[in-house]
């Protein structure tokens, strides 16, 4: 065999590997598109029906130690899923399903250490709460006295599904269902169907669930 058919084998081992990569990538990205599809079904399935439900989980909320947010409403949901161009195919970027835990209390709470400020901005802002500041500072030195938090003490909710075309494979990134808190679950694409939702519907309406014991890996990150 001389040279140059040694190199023909070479090319056409490379041209057999690249067709299989090819033909595995278009796999993965119709299981994938096949799960944001099912889910994204299932959210405006979904959706209508808890708003009318209006449930209230047994969940409660801790904006600090001594103010729990308890008996929230569960309510306002929507459905979004936006678009994009991968691999020269339209394809999803994300399905997503928003709504509200309503208590109808306005609050104020008032921190005076820069540390206790700083974590009860960041909870505030995890919870999508945009509240009121009055920043109160001695007349005389101009020392920070304290900072007064007014605001309507409703915390948003959301599970958003984002997909990976190229690996098959789908993350599910729930926030403040349970607590003040991010939750990233990681999942087959080929595993999201029907049973699966249910679990995390289950989730969601505050009744015990296994959604997070079929994810291959879960991250929590508190607020």
């Amino acid at each position: 065999m001389g040279f140059l058919d040694d190199l023909k084998r070479q090319a056409d081992a490379l041209k057999t590997q690249q067709t299989l990569d090819t033909a595995a990538l278009a796999r993965n990205a119709a299981l994938t598109e096949a799960a944001c599809k099912a889910t994204f079904a299932y959210f405006l399935e979904l959706a209508p029906n808890l708003n009318v439900l209006q449930l209230r989980p047994p969940v409660r909320f801790s904006l600090d130690s001594r103010t729990p947010l308890e008996g929230l409403v569960r309510g306002d949901f929507r459905v979004d899923a936006r678009r994009k161009q991968h691999r020269g195919q339209d394809v999803h970027d994300h399905v997503v399903i928003h709504g509200r835990q309503t208590s109808g209390r306005t609050l104020v709470m008032t921190k005076d250490f820069p540390p206790e400020i700083e974590r009860l901005e960041s909870r505030l802002r995890h919870a999508g709460i945009t509240p009121t500041t009055q920043v109160r500072r001695d007349p005389e030195n101009n020392r920070l006295l304290n900072v007064e938090f007014r605001f309507v003490a409703d915390v948003l909710l959301s599970v958003k599904l984002l997909p990976d075309h190229d690996q098959g494979r789908v993350r599910f990134r729930i926030l403040n269902l349970d607590t003040l808190e991010t939750v990233d679950a990681d999942f087959p694409a080929a595993a999201v169907g029907a049973p699966l939702l249910d679990e995390l519907a289950r989730w969601l309406t505050g009744q015990p669930h296994q959604f997070l014991a079929q994810a291959e890996q879960v991250k929590r990150v508190e607020a």
